[in-house]
Order: structure tokens, then sequence, then C-alpha cells
């Protein structure tokens, strides 16, 4: 194996660490619910302070990458995110896991953008497209992750010894890629890219991003508690709710590239639209628990393109059209979470969901009068 092969492993490996700390805090979420005394509101405000984090990292990690080089950002900021996750299971209010929430929100948004920073390098010495294969590993891990925490449950493992072997887990793959990572230079001539609020076609770019970051982060973070409070699925089954969702996207996302070849980015925004939405009602009115499953693998299938359909026609109009589209992104599984937990709160599991089933309508009506994702353009 020569040394380019070496670095897109290394850089796929690391991101599959990411995927893995995602998905073994999903997994576990009425776990920590319990431990921190949530509720669907406090549980809501938990999850904004994540994305606030998120945020608060981007124009600091633009400012770290030039300054110390993508490989050493992505290795702290890798570790850190190892070492924070399993400060959760020792959370007893919400307010205090919020604040370990954003630190750990700041950590994620900054090993992300760096590991991407450096499989752009990997393109870059090779030659080729190495990023969809890179970003698949991601799915990998949270495919992993989800199956893991559905192990840890079924043999009762407390959330401290879950978290911890993961934790362990990460350090330890971060230990091994770390000679095999891109070692990039500092470059500290580069300047920070601009954002430019949506004009023209990006408006519409925008707001399905917005939508779309909305009903993934609120199927991931509510998932498991969707199959414990409205399914009624024993403790020991909750986290496959999470690792059917999460395989289905990662099995579309396989197939994401061939299929827009086919039958275009538009089509398929829309036709997966109405496939999650499907799915999504399936699973609210689900009699049993794998009638539920059901609706689940479909709705992850349903979700699962549209951050690559929506990045790729925005990346064709510049990088920092797809920065902005990409922010908005953000900031919509950001402020969406005290939205869903109000809604919870309100309306139970099922008017949550049914609200993500609403949204997944509105998408579908704006992706198919969307011009960036004509056909011919």
């Amino acid at each position: 194996m020569d040394t380019q092969q070496k670095s897109i492993l290394a850089v796929s490996f690391a991101l599959f660490n990411l995927g893995l700390a995602f998905a073994t805090w999903a997994s576990r979420v009425p776990d920590v619910r319990n431990l921190a005394l949530l509720t669907a509101t406090t549980l809501g405000y938990v999850l904004l302070f994540r994305g606030l984090g998120t945020l608060v990292m981007m124009p600091i990690i633009a400012w770290l990458i030039p300054k110390f080089g993508s490989k050493n950002v992505a290795l702290f900021m890798g570790c850190m995110v190892a070492l924070t996750l399993f400060p959760i299971s020792l959370m007893d209010h919400w307010f205090s896991l919020a604040i370990l929430m954003m630190t750990i929100g700041m950590c994620s948004s900054g090993f992300n953008i760096s590991l991407n920073s450096l499989g752009s390098v990997v393109e870059t010495e090779t030659g080729q497209s190495h990023m969809s294969k890179i970003h698949s590993w991601f799915g990998v891990g949270m495919v992993f992750g989800a199956v893991f925490g559905t192990l840890a449950t079924r043999l009762s493992w407390s959330v401290h010894i879950h978290f911890g072997l993961v934790s362990l887990i990460m350090v330890l793959i971060l230990a091994f890629v770390a000679n095999y990572l891109p070692n990039d230079k500092p470059n500290t001539e580069a300047t920070t890219p601009t954002f430019m609020w949506p004009h023209d076609g990006l408006i519409a770019l925008g707001l399905i991003t917005f939508l779309a970051a909305t009903i993934e982060t609120s199927i991931m973070n509510w998932v498991s508690l969707f199959f414990t409070d409205h399914v009624q699925a024993s403790e020991s089954l909750v986290p496959l709710g999470y690792a059917v969702f999460a395989g289905s996207l990662l099995i579309m996302r396989l197939f994401g590239d061939r299929l827009k070849m086919k039958f275009g980015a538009r089509n398929l925004l829309v036709g997966g639209a109405a496939f999650s939405l499907s799915g999504l009602l399936i699973a609210v009115y689900a009699p049993n628990f794998m009638v539920a499953i059901i609706g689940m693998i479909a709705t992850g299938a349903g979700v699962s393109l549209s951050f690559p359909m929506l990045f790729s026609a925005a990346g064709k109009e510049g990088a920092i059209a797809l920065t902005t589209v990409a922010s908005f992104g953000y900031v919509g599984g950001m402020i969406s979470q005290p939205v869903m937990g109000w809604v919870v709160e309100t309306y139970e599991l099922a008017g949550g969901f049914l609200f993500i089933a609403a949204i997944t309508v509105i998408i579908g009506i704006l992706a198919s009068k969307a011009r960036l994702l004509a056909p011919t353009h």
C-alpha cells in the first residue's frame, strides 16, 4: 500500500471516529435524559447549545488551520471529542450538560472541518476525487456506534462504561492513524472565506438546506426517545431505531452519485421528500416495533441524499456559495432543536415527528421549483 492510499485510509478512519462519537450519544439519549433529569424542553436547549458551539467554532477553525495546519488541528480536536464524550454520563443538570455539549459542538465542528481540509489535501496530491469515499466512513462510524450502543444496552452496561470505552477506542484510533495523516504545512497567508447572503437561486438552496438540517438533526437526536416513549420498545431494542436510520443513510449515500446521473438532483430531492414523508407516517402510526423500523428505514432513505445534492449544486456556484449554504444548514440544525423540544413537550413525540413530516412536504415543493437543482443547470 503506497503513502497516498495510507493517507486516504487515515483520514477515513478519523472521520469514522466522528460518526462513532455522534452515534454513541444518539443511541443513549433516553439514558442521558434520565441521568440529567431532562424534559423535552430542556433537551431542546441542550441540543441548541451543541449547535451554538458549532457556529462559534466556524471563524475560530478558519484561523487555526492556516496557523497550525489541518493535521495538527484534527489530532487536537479529535482528542477533545474523545475526552468530552465520557463526561456526558456525569452531568446531572440540563445547564451543565448544555455547557458540555457546547464544548462538544465546538470540538466536533473543528474536527470535521479539519478532516475535510485533509481530504482536500489528499485529492490535490492524487489528482483524483476521494471525498465521497472518505465521507462514507462517517456513516460507517455511525452504524458501528449504533450497533455497539445496542449491544451495550443489551448487556446492561451503564452509560459511564459505554461512553468511557468508546472514548478509549477513539483515542486508540487517533493514535494509530496519526502518522499516516497528510502532513500539510501551515499557510499563514491564507484568508478566511467570506460569507454572503444567498441571492437568486441560492435563496432556495439555502432555505432547503436549512430545512433538511432541521429534519436530519431532529431525527438523529430524537429517534431513540421516539422508540422509547412512543413506540414503547423495550430498552434493549431502542438503539436499533437509530441504527437502521443511520444504516439507511449510509447505504443510499453510497449510490447517490449514480442515482444523480440517472435521475437528476431535483427528482431525487422531490422523490426523497415523498419517500421520507411516507416513512415518517408509517413510523408514527405503526402498530408495532417492526413496522416502525420499516418506516424509519424509508425515512432514512428519503432524507439521505438531501445534503449531497444541495452541496453539489451550491459548489457549482463557487466556494463562498457553498460555505454560505452550509452555514444555513448549521443554523437550521441548531435553532430547530428547541423548537422540536417545545413541539414534543406540547404534542408528544408523535406530534414532533409529524412536525418533521410537514417539513418534508415543504422541501419537496421548494425542490421542485429550485432553479439550481434543474438538470440543465
